[in-house]
């Protein structure tokens, strides 16, 4: 997977803490994290700012 901050190269990483254990890629280069979570918010937050794109024009 590249990473899409620095373009470097991300590996699959365990995460945990207290009480929760999760997956998340990991980018060698710049330590920049995405898990489930930050994937589907930063895809929300694109298809918003589109849909407010196209109701301005």
């Amino acid at each position: 997977m590249e990473c899409p901050k620095c373009k470097g190269t991300m590996m699959l990483e365990r995460f945990s803490d207290f009480f929760l254990v999760f997956y998340a890629w990991k980018c060698f280069n710049c330590g920049a994290i995405i898990d489930r979570t930050i994937a589907e918010n930063r895809r929300k937050s694109l298809a918003s700012q589109d849909a407010q794109t196209i109701a301005t024009r």
